[in-house]
């Protein structure tokens, strides 16, 4: 009996082959690192509420030594002059450990101690963004105390400064390399307990780059003699599928004031239309009339120009949907986009199936419609969610299952790849 085990040789976002953190990701997502001025005023933020829940202690030691030193060094002649300072003993001590401990917690689950949350930092683990872990942050906090004891205040001193020299140039210090995490700046740059804004930066760093346009030869009469103009013969390679088409032809408007267009030529089927029909003769002028005189002070009013109707104004507009490779496609009424669109039996719908490199378009991703010259799209759950990119430059996150009318201009994301809202007169 043999067993055979599927290995994911899938590289991890953001590791190099060695398996060590690659900082060019960080930086592509929008990771910023801690200035140094805001990590130190979190530390002396912590400090100083550490050293206020100490006080009790401190006074209980202060009266502690009258006490003792009446009583000559034997503990039993203490009696209770002693009670009070050892209870506010007790209570500092009470306070320091549970402040330290809910540090503790709060740095390792959550990347925030009281200091960093006030001045907008996290701690991330390196590898992953997520959060460091408990046991690395308790580690980190068992290395600054060993510090303080060899070297006080000197050690602390040296391990938080040890992040200006910093190969990477990510200010960590050695206190970040013992517990693996990274501090950032989450609130000017991105936050990296944000989920959505992390799965949107993930999902732009991993887009593959835009291809470079093809430049097509010039046709300018300067051109050299002897070299023709070819028209490329490579087909696009979208992944779109319009049913029963698979672009836009372009769209003439009529001619306006010019010559009725040439009739048609001889149909293929062994017969040739109709002539037009001959212009009825025009009928013989009316004999001259005299106009009457009218008077002065009531002129003949001049008679009002005709104004030709606009050609095409009552055309009705198609929305067109412009994806990122060049291929257009006119929307129906009902249609659904994805990787492999299904309405399902009995159902009719537009069918978009959308090939994406990246792999982040679901099966069913988004559903679309288009009436009476209007465009609405709804997320359908998909995985990697829908973003829409407004012509002011705002950005917007598709609720699932919510039908929101987008005007043309509007660029939608849907995995890796886009498409433009175009309205475009009807044919």
């Amino acid at each position: 009996m043999s067993v055979t085990m599927d290995i994911d040789d899938e590289p991890t976002p953001g590791l190099r082959p060695d398996g060590r953190p690659d900082p060019e990701y960080a930086r592509a997502l929008g990771l910023v690192p801690a200035p140094s001025g805001r990590r130190s005023g979190a530390f002396a933020l912590d400090a100083a509420i550490w050293a206020v829940l100490a006080t009790p202690t401190l006074i209980g030691v202060l009266l502690l030594v009258d006490p003792v030193v009446a009583a000559g060094g034997d503990p039993t002649r203490l009696g209770s002059a002693a009670a009070g300072p050892l209870i506010a003993i007790l209570v500092g001590e009470a306070l320091t450990v549970v402040f330290g401990f809910v540090q503790l917690v709060l740095h390792g689950r959550l990347g925030v101690t009281v200091g960093k949350a006030a001045a907008g930092l996290r701690s991330v683990s390196v590898r992953d963004f997520g959060p460091a872990g408990f046991w690395r942050i308790v580690l980190r906090a068992l290395v600054l105390g060993a510090a303080q004891l060899v070297l006080p205040f000197i050690g602390p001193a040296i391990l938080f400064a040890s992040g200006s020299w910093d190969p990477e140039q990510r200010g960590r210090s050695w206190l970040d390399r013992v517990g693996g995490c990274y501090v950032v700046d989450a609130r000017r740059a991105l936050d990296p307990f944000d989920a959505k804004a992390m799965r949107r930066a993930r999902r732009v760093a991993a887009a593959p780059p835009e291809a470079e346009a093809v430049r097509l030869p010039s046709l300018a009469s300067d051109r050299p003699l002897g070299e023709v103009f070819q028209i490329p013969a490579e087909r696009s390679s979208s992944g779109v599928v319009s049913p029963g088409a698979t672009g836009i032809d372009s769209w003439t408007p009529p001619p306006i004031g010019g010559d009725a267009p040439p009739p048609a030529p001889p149909s293929s089927l062994g017969f040739a239309p109709p002539p037009p029909p001959q212009a009825a003769p025009a009928p013989p002028a009316p004999p001259p009339v005299v106009p009457t005189q009218l008077p002065a002070a009531v002129p003949a009013a001049p008679a009002a120009p005709e104004v030709a109707p606009r050609p095409g104004s009552s055309t009705p507009t198609r929305i067109v949907l412009r994806f990122d490779d060049g291929t257009a496609v006119e929307a129906s009424a009902f249609g659904l986009l994805g990787r492999a669109p299904d309405a399902g039996p009995g159902a009719t719908a537009q069918l978009l199936p959308v090939d994406d490199p990246s792999k982040r378009i679901s099966k069913v991703h988004a559903e679309f419609g288009a009436v009476d010259g209007g465009f609405w799209i709804a997320d359908r759950g998909s995985t990697n969610g829908t973003e829409v990119r407004l012509p002011d430059g705002r950005v917007v996150e598709l609720v699932p299952g919510v039908r929101t009318p987008l005007a043309p201009g509007a660029l939608v994301v849907v995995g890796g790849r886009s498409f433009t809202i175009t309205s475009e007169p009807g044919r």
